[in-house]
């Protein structure tokens, strides 16, 4: 304070000399003591202009006295000025804030306050002493280091912010606006950082900071942000409330941190465990359950909300004393992965177990194996069935490669072949060398359909015996495929040896039977025909026949018709007995010879016009072309013959025929369409086979079903040209039946 000041003072209060000195004395030391100084009253009023004010604000007297001093302190800083004041005139203690002050040059200072209460002898507060020290160095100061924290916090992603709750004013640091992709200079208020918040989970975050704000507690979160652009991103918040000495709530700090690469890597996570077959779930340290998958779920029977947070031994409690205790208290203990397989006590299924343990609990990926198990016991039972197969020599049964080595056989098939166990055990069997020479062709064919099909079809050959004796089998069976070693073949030997002889002496019969009932059947159809000139002869030489001579005639005539046709089907029954016997004697002979196919089939065709006139026959054959084949013509005519009698007896007798001969690549082929009730696949499968006849397929026309060999002679007639024969069929859609030959320049 300044001499003339103090003179002033002097003579405007006339103090005594002796009371004023201490005064004096004090003004001094404040003076140098501080940077800038004031006196108010309790009621916050300056009665007198100082010095040090004037000095530090540039206020003149007429600016500063009453409360024109508060207009040099900042606008937000006033309130807390005006109320450190107060509270130390109410406390009678000396109080402390910071605060800036409008210097004399225009800049705001931070100044370091405390309010001190000066007392009158009688104990109340006379006037507040106010004196500052100018700590804006500081504060530059605690800026740079407050800059090497924005620097930190923005090299690791997290943003910072502060509300102040008295003024409602946000502030975010540049990180924290990066954080929802907002530029640096985007103003930041509550009702625009909601705004900025997902809907779905705008309502939820408001009320945890009204909550945290009322309860003066920390605020922690996880929401979505729409950034400017729409786009979707995680953030984690979280917030702390500082309140005043009184306890209200002045401001409200916190951070938050992207999570948008963590939440959509938990949500790939989540996807696979929810995607995938079987179940998986988590415990804690403390056995919570954390998490369990869509399969976990549904397996327990239970909804993951009713047992999330729950311990796994109250959820399942079936599971003390049990291995699924034992495995997983020891993989938490020992730290170690543990593998099982057990029967669960509560859902009765075999479960393959997996416990992997980490350092916040355990990890549980389990599969049913139920299934399995059943599959495994029922392969057990299946091995020990199959073994008193092998073992009561009932069938031939061998294992051996594509290759041809036996490995195994049963006593039953080295017996038939006249081997021994030595002879197996010395690996010297093989079926390749085993099979007569002439069916290792069709044995080769059958292990390459082995292998592509896994299956082999069965089929008959002959195999050869150790002393030279030719045995017929029956063979057939699935491959066995192992991993890391060569397939297997588990063939099926039947013994044919009885059969064949059966059906060699039955062929023989039927040979004798048919060459024996073909020579009256001659003779009746000779005297048949005899008749027939006669009786017509006798009808046309006698004149003036009475009408029932006339009627007996011709009735006569008819029976005479039907009875020779009866004799034909019966001789066409007797020559397919005698071609069935000749195929299996193998004496059937070809006449081939170079012919026209076109003119088989147009012959044939005219000759069935004549005994069916009744029937509509459409041919459709190439018009000027020869279709040459190397042929047996009788033969081909009597395929075309079975086929066209067969679609006449099966059709009905107002649906036409047709019969068409097509050339494509080398390769004529001859078909027969019907438009009778058509065949099912398996009925297709069984056409060709001997002694077959197709049941449920009613005859429409002609005479009644034959012996089942008509089409079995077709077959192989055909396959003795080199040809193929087939059928198109469904039911209700008529039949087309064909047959294929190489064709002959």
């Amino acid at each position: 304070m300044s001499l003339s000041h103090s003179h002033q003072q002097e003579e405007r209060k006339q103090p005594s000399q002796g009371h004023e000195a201490p005064e004096y004395r004090f003004l001094a030391v404040v003076q140098e003591s501080a940077d800038v100084f004031w006196i108010v009253t309790p009621d916050g009023l300056m009665q007198e202009p100082y010095p040090s004010w004037q000095t530090f604000t540039g206020q003149q007297e007429r600016e500063c006295l009453g409360r024109g001093w508060q207009n040099a302190l900042h606008p937000a800083a006033q309130p807390q000025i005006a109320e450190a004041a107060i509270q130390a005139v109410t406390t009678g203690s000396t109080t402390k804030r910071e605060c800036h002050i409008r210097r004399y040059d225009g800049a705001y200072r931070l100044v370091d306050l405390r309010a001190i209460p000066v007392r009158e002898p009688a104990g109340s507060i006379r006037e507040v002493v106010v004196c500052g020290t100018d700590i804006t160095g500081l504060e530059l100061s605690g800026q740079m280091c407050d800059a090497q924290v924005q620097l930190a916090m923005a090299a690791s992603g997290v943003g910072a912010w502060d509300w102040d709750l008295v003024t409602n004013q946000i502030m975010w640091t540049n990180q924290c606006k990066a954080l929802w992709g907002m530029s640096t200079e985007t103003p930041i208020t509550y009702e625009s950082f909601l705004q900025a918040v997902h809907p779905d989970d705008r309502k939820r975050v408001d009320q945890l900071l009204a909550c945290a704000l009322a309860e003066h507690t920390d605020y922690q979160t996880e929401y979505h942000v729409i950034w400017p652009d729409g786009s979707m991103h995680w953030l984690s918040d979280r917030g702390r409330v500082i309140s005043d000495v009184h306890g209200k709530p002045i401001h409200m700090i916190g951070a938050m941190i992207d999570m948008t690469d963590l939440k959509q890597a938990e949500e790939r996570v989540t996807t696979i465990l929810e995607s995938i077959s079987d179940s998986f779930w988590h415990v804690d340290t403390r056995w919570r359950i954390t998490y369990m998958n869509q399969k976990a779920e549904e397996l327990s029977g239970r909804s993951r909300e009713k047992v999330l947070g729950q311990c796994l031994w109250d959820v399942v409690p079936d599971l003390l004393g049990t291995p699924f205790e034992h495995y997983y208290r020891a993989a938490m203990a020992m730290q170690q992965t543990m593998h099982f397989e057990a029967l669960h006590p509560t859902y009765q299924r075999w479960i393959d177990v997996h416990a992997y343990p980490a350092q916040d609990g355990l990890s549980v990926y389990f599969q049913d194996i139920t299934e399995r198990k059943h599959g495994e016991e029922a392969l057990r039972e299946s091995e020990i069935r199959f073994r008193g197969l092998v073992e009561s020599n009932i069938i031939e049964i061998v294992v051996a490669d594509p290759e041809g080595t036996i490995y195994e056989a049963n006593d039953a098939f080295l017996s038939l072949l006249g081997y021994t166990c030595e002879d197996l055990a010395a690996g010297g069997m093989n079926w390749v060398t085993m099979t007569a020479p002439e069916d290792r062709a069709q044995s080769v064919h059958a292990v390459e359909e082995l292998l592509a099909t896994g299956r082999l079809q069965p089929f008959e050959k002959d195999y050869v015996t150790k002393d030279g004796k030719r045995v017929p089998v029956l063979i057939g069976g699935p491959l066995i495929r192992r991993e890391g070693a060569s397939p297997l073949l588990l063939a099926f030997v039947l013994d044919l040896t009885a059969r064949k002889e059966i059906e060699r002496q039955k062929d023989l019969m039927l040979g004798m039977t048919s060459h024996v009932l073909k020579t009256p059947l001659a003779a009746l159809k000779g005297t048949f025909q005899l008749l027939q000139r006669r009786v017509k002869r006798l009808g046309t030489q006698t004149d003036h026949l009475t009408p029932e001579v006339s009627a007996f005639f011709n009735d006569l005539m008819e029976r005479l018709a039907a009875s020779a046709r009866q004799v034909d089907v019966q001789t066409h029954l007797i020559n397919d007995l005698l071609d069935v016997s000749r195929i299996t004697a193998n004496t059937l002979e070809l006449s081939l010879d170079h012919c026209d196919l076109a003119s088989i089939v147009r012959e044939t065709v005219e000759d069935l016009r004549v005994t069916a006139p009744e029937r509509s026959l459409l041919l459709e054959l190439p018009e000027h072309t020869t279709v040459m084949v190397l042929a047996d013509r009788a033969r081909i005519s009597q395929v075309v013959t079975n086929y066209l009698t067969n679609a006449i007896r099966y059709s009905s007798a107002d649906q036409p025929i047709h019969i068409g001969l097509t050339i494509r690549e080398g390769v004529a082929r001859v078909w027969v369409r019907d438009q009778g009730p058509g065949l099912t696949e398996e009925a297709q499968k069984e056409l060709w086979q001997r002694f077959h006849q197709v049941k449920g397929v009613p005859v429409q026309s002609g005479s009644g079903k034959g012996l089942g060999l008509g089409l079995y002679i077709c077959q192989t007639l055909i396959a003795r040209h080199h040809g193929e024969v087939g059928v198109e069929s469904m039911p209700g859609k008529g039949s087309t039946f064909w047959f294929t030959l190489p064709m002959v320049k």
